[in-house]
Formats: structure tokens, C-alpha cells, sequence
């Protein structure tokens, strides 16, 4: 499919360690964009099914997304408009970066058989998530950096990070265990993460010249318990859409006790 479905390969936050041409807002309807690239036509029934979405490597899409070390203010609840929820992130403001699906090679492919793809853990990067696709969902394998031996988390079983189809209503929670001979930042490191997935909102979102409708909110917790009873938790809010994949995304600081957090160290858009 087009690039713009790879934003929905940008997955769930493990919580461990050039713009396109401007479509004017009021004008643009979902069939005029899907002739301007897409290759899927919404249909507005707010269920977003996997053959909606591309998994390949070497597909690309650009994001703006809040300056390093900054927060970045959001209203996840959003507005109600006409009689629905509106969430509105048309400011365009930030830096722009390309996230690019990746194939599994280097030092750490020998660890994943059978993985798929790998996509950077933030728009930095620094780290990947190791994904494989299976029918009717995505599982994460482990977190690798790209700087060699540095970190290597492994779960064993994967954890189902995807189920589709995507719709509202929708909830499953997977826990699993990092393999032996795990490490972050060169050191051991075991723990059991559990990430809870969610589904209760619906609405319409704008993006500085593009109005979506009946866009997912996925709200995600990562639980992680590591040796000697030290429990963390990270959030990630994914606003989905039809035929786009991930549009929005929102990470939060660590032990943030609001499912709905206001503040993001990293809040990124998709941008066209």
C-alpha cells in the first residue's frame, strides 16, 4: 500500500530502558486524498481491519514531533463538537523526521527468527522493536539498540502488542518474561512486562490541512516487574485511522498515573 500506512507500524512504547504538498482543510474529502495516494479508501465505519496496513520494510513516512528534552501539551479527552469528540492537533510546529520500517539484519538478527520487521522505539531511534506479522495481529519479539551488545530484551512468548480488527470496545492484556541473557545498557536485566491495550474512544481529528473521521483512541499501559519487586509503568496514546495507520502518537514520563495524560515527552503527527 502507500507510505502513509507505515504509520501504523509504529507500535507500542516498550517503556523500558521536508512536508508534502499542503491539502487545504475545507476542501479535501477522503476520496480526494485516497486519489492523491492512498490505496485504500475509507469507508468511515471506524473498524480498522490489518489489510488496511502495509508491513515492509524500506516504507517511510514523515512526523513532526515535539524538540528533545520538552513536554509537549495535548488534550486527549478532546472537544465535543457537533456531537462528537474532536481532538485537535492542527498546529504543525516541531521537528520533522522520517521513521522508516526497517528489515531485521546486524548483530542482533541472530536473536529473532522469524521476525519481520524493526521499527525505532521513538523518533530517535536509538532503539528498535523486533515485530513479527502474524494473521489478525502484530507480536513484539524484543528491543534491541543499534549500537552493539548494549541492550537486548527478548520475550519469551512474544508479546501480541497488535489485534485486529481495531475498533472501538476492543481490550486484551499479554504479559511475558524477558529470555536469559537479556541486557539493557550492557547489563543483565530480567523483568516481566505486561501491556494492557484499550479502546473506548471514537472521534474526528484534525492535522494542520486534513480532517479525519471515526479515529481510534488506543490507550496503552506497559507494566514492568523487575527483580527485587521494583514495579514501573509507562502510557501511550495512538490515534488510528482508517487506511492512514497511526496518525498520533503520545508518550508519557514514567509511573504517570493519568490514562488521559496532558503532557508528552514525546507527541508525535503525522505530517503530509
Amino acid at each position: 500500500m502507500n507510505r502513509l500506512s507505515i504509520a501504523a507500524l509504529l507500535l507500542l512504547n516498550a517503556g523500558c530502558p521536508g512536508l508534502d504538498p499542503v491539502l487545504p482543510d475545507a476542501a479535501v474529502t477522503d476520496a480526494q486524498i485516497n486519489h492523491d495516494g492512498l490505496s485504500c479508501l475509507p469507508n468511515n465505519d471506524g473498524v480498522v481491519e490489518q489489510g488496511e496496513l502495509t508491513f515492509v520494510a524500506g516504507l517511510g513516512a514523515v512526523f513532526v514531533v515535539n524538540p528533545p528534552g520538552t513536554l509537549a501539551k495535548l488534550n486527549p479527552a478532546g472537544h465535543w463538537v457537533e456531537g462528537q469528540t474532536e481532538w485537535d492537533f492542527s498546529d504543525n510546529s516541531g521537528v520533522a523526521v522520517k521513521m522508516t520500517v526497517e528489515p531485521v539484519s546486524g548483530w542482533y538478527a541472530q536473536h529473532f527468527p522469524g521476525a519481520d520487521i524493526a521499527m525505532g522505539v521513538t523518533a530517535k531511534a536509538d532503539t528498535l522493536q523486533i515485530l513479527k506479522i502474524e494473521k489478525g495481529r502484530v507480536l513484539l519479539m524484543g528491543i534491541v539498540s543499534r549500537q552493539p551488545e548494549q541492550t537486548l530484551m527478548i520475550y519469551d512468548p512474544p508479546i501480541e502488542a497488535m489485534r485486529f480488527p481495531l475498533r472501538r470496545g476492543l481490550s486484551f492484556t499479554s504479559t511475558s518474561r524477558l529470555k536469559e541473557g537479556s541486557k539493557v545498557n550492557g547489563l543483565p536485566f530480567y523483568s516481566e512486562d505486561t501491556y494492557t491495550v484499550s479502546i473506548n474512544r471514537q472521534g474526528t481529528l484534525r492535522l494542520p490541512h486534513l480532517r479525519l473521521h471515526k479515529v481510534l483512541l488506543i490507550e496503552t499501559l506497559v507494566t514492568i516487574r523487575a527483580v527485587g519487586g521494583i514495579v514501573k509503568t509507562t502510557r501511550q496514546l495512538q490515534w488510528f485511522a482508517e487506511c492512514y495507520g497511526e496518525v498520533v502518537r503520545a508518550l508519557s514520563a514514567a509511573d504517570e498515573p493519568s490514562a488521559l495524560f496532558t503532557e508528552a515527552i514525546e507527541l508525535r503527527r503525522l505530517s503530509l
